[in-house]
């Protein structure tokens, strides 16, 4: 029996999320092995353990889950509250962690998020048909009721020093998030005793109508701001990039507007800042390790 994708519920952490479109795939690490003298085999050996994905795109209709994974996930505490579970027409994971995120703003058009997430175990459940319909009421946010802020600069003034620009013509762009999540096998395991969490980059490209080609060697420093309002115009939704700008593309053709296209990239996206506050010997005294400051007065 054929099905569509009205009978299938996309759930994330038992929520139900309104996708456009989603795609799970798992596959086995597995690799001939031969032996001396071969060039030919039948055996087929594993290489690490089942790992798979889940990708889809969805519509974004207020505060965003997984906004909240981009500080959170990986930071020190770990806590099984940065953990994704999933749930495909009931084919479902218990352990995932977002590895790509991207929400796309064109004029005039309903606000599109995709998302990947990646889990390291096999999928459980069977499919299971469904008939009922999405939930009533719900509003998706329209770039139309945006509101962009800016703070970067774009050319130099009369007397020398970098000129502050605004963004006031802001025709599109994409937030992209993405995070090296790599799982850990003990000997023996086809399950990852534990998941090692690499650097995290958040970049946004945007598109002005301000042609310039402004850009120093060390690059700009930038900061773009959008808010998402509802119908009655209150923001339910901020997206923010605070980086430096390192790429600024100028493109046109016939018949077609001169486009502006500018990268702002970054790298710092921990939520809290890390420090040592004490040291602590083998006999749980705290101290210093030679010539140093105690309590919050010098935090190194």
């Amino acid at each position: 029996m054929l099905y569509t994708a009205d009978n299938a519920k996309l759930k994330i952490n038992n929520e139900e999320i309104l996708a456009s479109n989603a795609a799970i795939s798992i596959s086995a690490n597995i690799s001939p092995n031969y032996l001396m003298t071969q060039r030919h085999t039948q055996s087929q050996v594993a290489q690490n353990g089942i790992g798979g994905s889940l990708s889809f795109s969805y519509y974004i209709t207020g505060r965003d889950f997984f906004k909240k994974m981009i500080t959170g996930q990986g930071e020190i505490p770990f806590s099984d509250s940065q953990k994704i579970s999933g749930n495909f027409g009931g084919l479902n994971f218990e352990s995932g962690f977002l590895t790509t995120y991207s929400v796309n703003f064109g004029a005039n058009s309903p606000v599109v998020a995709n998302a990947t997430i990646n889990f390291f175990d096999s999928v459980r459940g069977e499919f299971s048909p469904t008939e009922s319909a999405a939930p009533e009421g719900t509003q998706i946010l329209n770039v139309a009721k945006a509101a962009v802020a800016s703070e970067f600069e774009d050319g130099i003034a009369e007397d020398g020093s970098a000129a502050p620009f605004t963004v006031d013509n802001f025709i599109g762009g994409t937030y992209n998030y993405s995070a090296e999540v790599r799982p850990v096998f003990l000997m023996n395991e086809t399950i990852p005793s534990d998941i090692s969490f690499g650097p995290k980059v958040v970049n946004m490209n945007f598109e002005i109508d301000n042609p310039t080609g402004y850009l120093p060697i060390s690059g700009s420093e930038a900061k773009i701001s959008i808010d998402l309002k509802n119908s009655t115009n209150t923001a339910v939704e901020n997206f923010t990039c605070s980086g430096v700008i390192n790429t600024r593309n100028l493109s046109s053709a016939a018949g077609d507007y001169i486009k502006q296209t500018i990268n702002i990239t970054q790298n710092n996206l921990s939520a809290t800042e890390v420090y040592v506050d004490a040291v602590i010997d083998g006999g749980g005294n705290i101290g210093n390790v030679g010539i140093g400051t105690t309590g919050s007065e010098g935090n190194i």
